[in-house]
């Protein structure tokens, strides 16, 4: 077993054994909070707004693209979201100036090779937002728009992974996975984020920053957007069949 095997396999076995009781405590704690409270109330709120966004057409939808920063990829077994970063698009234009940058305090230690990767500094999370409260401003900010994110596959896996854990009503949002359809629109398979900065010239920013990531991917969303209305998509759902991923929506 390599390396990265035998991390994996230890962090899995920390969670079962001791990790995963911690964590009750806290979330334990955390729900007779008023935090808690109004993030149930706003996940519930976020859910009914579905049907209606449903119907929009392209040029009439708001997006927000956004983009999450973990202590991991396994959020089943303890893996947290560390920072949430996020922009909007309408009209087909990025909103530079109206963005969202959460840093999120999480229950377990930070560890070094994260921090490093990341940017993140201790400082940086003692100043940050507990999931509930960090989570609850993000949705504020969204609401009412289709989320972007790329892999969405990824981003929005991840967020209904840890709501689930945090014993919260479910969390699925109208969204809209940016690498599955750039691939369909490129007739590619390997649109990573890197790829398409490159190809479509889009100024460099400071990788696995959430805010950072969020505008980049919100720059390439702008340009696959105009490469919908060459091909005649003109609606979410002509959008949705184009990637041809059921489990939009």
């Amino acid at each position: 077993m390599n390396e990265i095997g035998i991390n994996v396999g230890y962090r899995i076995l920390k969670y079962y054994l001791w990790q995963q009781f911690f964590f009750r405590i806290q979330v334990k704690r955390e729900k007779i909070k008023p935090s808690y409270q109004k993030l149930t109330k706003t996940l519930k709120e976020f859910e009914e707004e579905k049907p209606t966004l449903q119907r929009k057409h392209l040029s009439d939808c708001t997006f927000t693209i956004f983009d999450l920063e973990t202590t991991g990829f396994f959020p089943e077994v303890g893996d947290e979201i560390i920072s949430i970063g996020a922009v909007k698009i309408h009209n087909g234009k990025t909103y530079s100036k109206d963005t969202f940058y959460q840093v999120i305090n999480p229950l377990q230690t930070v560890s070094r090779r994260t921090k490093k990767f990341t940017g993140l500094r201790r400082k940086d999370f003692v100043k940050g937002a507990t999931l509930p409260i960090g989570l609850e401003r993000f949705l504020e900010y969204c609401k009412g728009t289709i989320l972007v994110a790329h892999p969405a596959s990824f981003d929005i896996n991840f967020l209904q992974k840890r709501v689930n854990k945090w014993e919260l009503p479910s969390f699925d949002p109208e969204y809209v996975d940016s690498f599955s359809l750039a691939n369909e629109l490129l007739d590619r398979d390997d649109c990573y984020l890197d790829d398409l900065v490159q190809r479509f010239n889009i100024e460099y920013r400071n990788r696995h920053h959430a805010l950072n990531d969020a505008i980049m991917t919100a720059e390439i969303f702008e340009k696959l957007l105009k490469l919908c209305y060459k091909q005649e998509i003109h609606t979410i759902r002509g959008l949705h069949e184009k990637i041809n991923e059921e489990s939009f929506g």
